[in-house]
C-alpha cells in the first residue's frame, strides 16, 4: 500500500513537472508570437510612414512653390508638408506611419527647382543632318524628311522629291513652301549649288531657309534663329545641337569599358568572370579547365579546334562577361547569346554566324563577316569590317574610332534600330530598305539606289553617289546608345535630405 501511494505521488510530480514545462514553452511561443507581431508591426509602420513621403513627393511634382502647409494621407499614414522659406520652394515633409501599437516617423526637405528632361537627341531620325555640306548625285525623294546642312549644299541636280511618311503624295520642291531643305544661319563659308526645280532652296550660292546651326558656330555669338527641331525663335547655342561621336564614351557607358583599351579596363575594374589568353582558337590547358569548371562531363579532346565549339556551347546562353588578353575568333556556324567579350585584340567571325544580345569591346579591330545579330553591340578602337551577308536587327550597335565601311542590311525589329558610329568617315554600301542610324564625326557616303530609313548624322557633310531613285524615310526608332539632349525643363521635388 505504501508502495502505491508513493507511485501515486511520483506520477503526480511528474505530471506537474510536464504541465510546467509545456506552460513555459506556450508562455515562450506567446512571447516570441508577441515579440514577431512587434517587429511587423515596426516594419509595416515604417514602410506606411515611407509611402507617406512619397505621396508628398508626388504632390509637389509640377509645383513652382507651396505657399501654406498642406497634408496628404493614405491607409496607414499622415504626411504634412510645410514650407520653409518665403518662396515656398523649398518644403519639410513630415511623415506618421501606424501599424497595431507601432508608430515611425519619416522626414525629408526638398527644393522645387526646374530639372531638364532628358530624351533621344531628335535631330536623329529625321533625314540627313549634317554640320558640313550635303552632296547628291542623282534622284531623292524625301519620305516625310528633311535635309539639313550648316554649311549648305554643293550639288543638288538630280530631281528631289517630298512626300508623306509612305511615299505617297510626292511633289518637287517647287511645289512645297517652305521645302524641308535648310541651312544654318550665320554661319561663313556657305555654298548652295542647285538646278532645276531644285533651285527654289538657293538664294544666290547660300541657303534661302536657314535655321540656327545644328554643329557650326555662327560669327555673331548672340546669334538668334529658329531651332530646327522646336520651332522657336532661340539664341543659337540653346538651340537643338549635335556633338562628335565618342566612341570610347559610348563603349563606357554601354559596356563599363573604353573601346581603346577593353581587356585593361576590365581587369582593373574586376569585371571579368572568367579569362582566358586567346581563343583563336586558345590555349589547350585553359580550355579544358573552363569546361571542367561548367561541370562538362565525358571525355576531352585534346585538339584546341575541337575545344574551342565545346567553349563556345559551354558560353552560350551563359551571361558571362569573358576578358580575352589577344584575339578572338569565331568558327562558321557558331550560335551565341548572352555573352559579353572583353578582348585585348581583335575579334573576328569567319563566315556566318548567329548572335543574339551579344557584347563586344575589341581594341584593335573588329571583322564580323556574314552575323546575322540581333540586340547585340560592337565597340572597337580600330577598325571595322562586315561583308555583304550581314543583317542587323533590334537594338544593335557598330561603333569604330576609325573610319567604318557598312557592307549590310538591317531591319526594325520592336521599335529599335540599328546605330552606326564612327569617328572618321562612314561609308554606307547597305542593301535596300536598311534601318539605321549612322553618326559620323568625318563625311558619310550613300552609294547605291534603294531605301534609307532612319538618319544619318554628319559632321564634316554627307555625300551621296549613284544614278536612279533613293529614299529617305524618317523613322521614331529607338537606340540606347543615342546621345540624349534636354527637352524642355520640368519642375520636380528634389530630395536634399532624407531620413
Amino acid at each position: 500500500m505504501n508502495q502505491k501511494g508513493i507511485a501515486v505521488v511520483v506520477a503526480l510530480i511528474g505530471m506537474t513537472v510536464v504541465l510546467m514545462l509545456s506552460l513555459a514553452m506556450v508562455q515562450s511561443a506567446l512571447g516570441n508570437l508577441k515579440t514577431g507581431g512587434d517587429l511587423l508591426n515596426r516594419a509595416q509602420a515604417r514602410q506606411r510612414a515611407e509611402a507617406g513621403v512619397d505621396h508628398a513627393l508626388a504632390y509637389l511634382d509640377g509645383k513652382p512653390s507651396l505657399s501654406a502647409a498642406q497634408t496628404v494621407s493614405g491607409q496607414g499614414y499622415t504626411a504634412t508638408l510645410t514650407p520653409q522659406n518665403p518662396e515656398g520652394n523649398e518644403v519639410r515633409i513630415e511623415s506618421q506611419g501606424q501599424a497595431g501599437l507601432a508608430r515611425h516617423t519619416a522626414v525629408a526637405v526638398v527644393r522645387l527647382q526646374p530639372v531638364p528632361a532628358q530624351a533621344q537627341n531628335p535631330l536623329f531620325g529625321q533625314g540627313w543632318i549634317s554640320g558640313g555640306r550635303i552632296t547628291i548625285n542623282g534622284g531623292v525623294d524625301l519620305w516625310g524628311s528633311r535635309l539639313h546642312a550648316d554649311l549648305g549644299y554643293g550639288n543638288l541636280s538630280g530631281q528631289i522629291q517630298v512626300c508623306d511618311s509612305s511615299g505617297q503624295g510626292c511633289r518637287n520642291l517647287n511645289q512645297v513652301n517652305p521645302p524641308p531643305i535648310t541651312g544654318g544661319a550665320g554661319v561663313a563659308d556657305t555654298q548652295c549649288n542647285a538646278s532645276g526645280n531644285n533651285r527654289v532652296v538657293c538664294d544666290g550660292s547660300a541657303p534661302r531657309y536657314q535655321v540656327c546651326p545644328v554643329y557650326q558656330t555662327p560669327s555673331n555669338p548672340n546669334l538668334t534663329c529658329l531651332d530646327a527641331v522646336t520651332g522657336r525663335v532661340v539664341r543659337w547655342d540653346q538651340a537643338t545641337r549635335i556633338t562628335r561621336p565618342d566612341v570610347d564614351a559610348i563603349s563606357r557607358n554601354s559596356l563599363g569599358v573604353r573601346a581603346t583599351s577593353p581587356y585593361a579596363d576590365a581587369t582593373t575594374n574586376g569585371l571579368c568572370d572568367v579569362r582566358f589568353t586567346s581563343l583563336d582558337p586558345g590555349n589547350a590547358s585553359e580550355l579544358t579547365q573552363f569546361l571542367l569548371s561548367r561541370g562538362f562531363s565525358g571525355s576531352l579532346p585534346t585538339d584546341v579546334n575541337q575545344l574551342l565549339p565545346l567553349v563556345l556551347s559551354a558560353l552560350n546562353g551563359s551571361g558571362l562577361k569573358v576578358c580575352v588578353q589577344n584575339n578572338v575568333t569565331l568558327p562558321g556556324g557558331t550560335a551565341l547569346s548572352n555573352v559579353t567579350f572583353y578582348v585585348g585584340s581583335t575579334f573576328q567571325v569567319n563566315g556566318s554566324a548567329t548572335l543574339n544580345g551579344v557584347n563586344v569591346a575589341a581594341g584593335s579591330g573588329i571583322n564580323l563577316g556574314d552575323v546575322q545579330a540581333t540586340d547585340s553591340r560592337f565597340y572597337t578602337g580600330g577598325y571595322f569590317n562586315l561583308n555583304n551577308g550581314a543583317t542587323f536587327r533590334g537594338n544593335s550597335t557598330l561603333a569604330s574610332r576609325q573610319s567604318l565601311t557598312f557592307n549590310g542590311g538591317a531591319d526594325l525589329l520592336n521599335n529599335r534600330a540599328l546605330l552606326v558610329v564612327s569617328e572618321g568617315d562612314i561609308t554606307f554600301n547597305g542593301r535596300a530598305n536598311t534601318h539605321a542610324f549612322m553618326w559620323a564625326g568625318g563625311t558619310i557616303h550613300f552609294n547605291g539606289t534603294g531605301a534609307f530609313i532612319g538618319g544619318a548624322v554628319s559632321l564634316g557633310g554627307t555625300i551621296r553617289n549613284g544614278g536612279g531613285q533613293f529614299y529617305i524615310q524618317n523613322s521614331n526608332a529607338l537606340n540606347s546608345d543615342l546621345p540624349n539632349t534636354n527637352t524642355d525643363s520640368q519642375l520636380r521635388p528634389v530630395v536634399l535630405s532624407r531620413r
